[in-house]
C-alpha cells in the first residue's frame, strides 16, 4: 500500500511539472518564473504578492499558468500603454490582454493580467495571493485524490486522439456518462455522440480545472470530482473559439458527463 501511494503521488507531481519540463532549460538557467505567450512565445517573468510560498510551489505554479497559455496564450498580448494603477492595485504598470476569459479556468477565478516592474529594466506578471491560494488549495486537493489527478491528462489525450474515434459503440459508456441515458442508449448512438465530441480540440486541464461538486450522480448531498476540459473549434482557419467541457470521476475513471448541461 506504501508502495502504490508512493506512486500515485509521484504521477501527481508530473501532472503539476508537466508543462515546466517543456521550459526546463529557459527557467533553471535564469533561476527565475518565466511564462511566455503570444504567437511569438514571448517571455515575460513572474512575480508573487505572497512572499511566503516556497520556490517548489512557486515553479508549479508557473508550470500549470504555462500549460494555460501553451494554446489560449497564443492570443495574448502585452500592453504597457497608459497607466493602470489603482487604489486597489498600486504599482500597476501594464496589463496582458486577452481576448477572451481561460478555458483552463472556472469561471470563479480569473487568469492573471496585471504587470508590474520589475527591477529597473523589466516587467513582469504578478500572482495575487488569491490565486496563489487557489493553487495550494488545488494541490492539496491532488495529493487527497492522486489516481484521478494522475490519470486526468491521459484521459484528455485519449479523447483527442483518433482510437477514440474509432471505439467501438459498446465501449463508449465507458467514456460517458448522461444523466438520463442508459449504457444501452448511449451505445445506440455512439456514431453520433463521437462525431459531436469529435468537432472540438481539447487540451491538457489546468489543476484549477478540477474540483469537487455537488452535481451528478447522488445529488444534491453527495459531491463529485468533475473536470473543465479545455476545448476550442475553428469555424474560420485563421481563428479559435475557446470554451470548456466536463468530465466527472465515476467510477474510478473520467467520463465526459452532460450532467452540469441539462
Amino acid at each position: 500500500m506504501k508502495g502504490m501511494n508512493a506512486m500515485n503521488a509521484k504521477l501527481v507531481m508530473s501532472i503539476v511539472f508537466a508543462t515546466a519540463m517543456m521550459f526546463c532549460a529557459t527557467v533553471c538557467c535564469a533561476q527565475n518564473n518565466v511564462v511566455y505567450y503570444g504567437a511569438n512565445s514571448n517571455a515575460l517573468d513572474v512575480v508573487f504578492v505572497d512572499t511566503n510560498l516556497s520556490a517548489k510551489v512557486k515553479s508549479a505554479i508557473v508550470a500549470d499558468l504555462n500549460l494555460c497559455l501553451s494554446e489560449w496564450g497564443k492570443e495574448l498580448s502585452l500592453d504597457l500603454d497608459g497607466s493602470y494603477e489603482t487604489e486597489d492595485a498600486p504599482g500597476i504598470i501594464g496589463d496582458l490582454n486577452r481576448p477572451s476569459a481561460s478555458p483552463h479556468y472556472p469561471n470563479d477565478i480569473k487568469f492573471p493580467r496585471n504587470i508590474v516592474s520589475n527591477g529597473t529594466a523589466g516587467v513582469a506578471l504578478q500572482i495575487p495571493k488569491y490565486l496563489s491560494d487557489a493553487y495550494t488549495n488545488a494541490f492539496a486537493l491532488a495529493k487527497a485524490n492522486a489516481k484521478a489527478f494522475a490519470t486526468a491528462n491521459a484521459f484528455v489525450a485519449f479523447v483527442s486522439s483518433t482510437d477514440f474515434a474509432d471505439i467501438l459503440p459498446n465501449k463508449l459508456p465507458d467514456y460517458l456518462l448522461c444523466k438520463n441515458e442508459t449504457p444501452n442508449e448511449i451505445a445506440a448512438r455512439a456514431q453520433e455522440i463521437i462525431s459531436e465530441l469529435g468537432y472540438q480540440t481539447y487540451y491538457q486541464p489546468s489543476i484549477l480545472g478540477i474540483k469537487y461538486a455537488h452535481v451528478g450522480p447522488g445529488e444534491p448531498t453527495a459531491s463529485n470530482l468533475w473536470m473543465r476540459i479545455p476545448c476550442s473549434t475553428s469555424p474560420y482557419d485563421n481563428e479559435k473559439n475557446w470554451s470548456s467541457f466536463p468530465a466527472i470521476w465515476h467510477d474510478g475513471k473520467w467520463k465526459f458527463s452532460l450532467w452540469v448541461l441539462e
